[in-house]
């Protein structure tokens, strides 16, 4: 992976970590092949002699295609018929990102700290830094 993937999938991680705690059992496997199935990630956990998987996808953009869903859901479907039962998906996006209806199953996670501005995604911390840079030029009266 490059600098702006790995620095991207931290976030991704931390996102995943505050919603599936690994104090709470979560196990998570990046790119795990099943088969012929490769999901960006799986989240597993054994309660009560079941394990419990969900099946994760990434998508850092402004607006999710319907096709990215259709991928998940068929993942997710494949991986039932290859008899590992997956309990739901996530897909992880950006905050403020437009996302297509979901079909009953996955859940939709956005990340706080990549939002959606105009249709370009943008570190939330670079959005507060322009704001406070715009207000120190309107202070000093150069903007």
């Amino acid at each position: 992976m490059g600098g702006v993937k790995d620095s991207t999938y931290l976030d991704v991680k931390k996102a995943l970590a505050r919603r599936f705690s690994p104090q709470e059992g979560w196990q998570f496997a990046w790119y795990p092949t099943y088969g012929n199935v490769q999901p960006e990630c799986v989240l597993s956990r054994r309660t009560a002699g079941r394990t419990e998987r969900v099946v994760v996808g990434v998508k850092m953009a402004s607006k999710v295609p319907v096709g990215t869903i259709e991928e998940l859901q068929g993942q997710r479907q494949a991986l039932a018929a290859s008899n590992v039962d997956i309990d739901r998906a996530v897909l992880v996006v950006p905050g403020g990102a437009s996302v297509p209806a979901v079909p009953e199953g996955i859940e939709i996670l956005e990340m706080g700290n990549w939002q959606i501005v105009g249709d370009r995604i943008a570190w939330s911390k670079n959005i507060e830094r322009s704001a406070f840079h715009q207000e120190e030029r309107v202070k000093r009266g150069l903007a």
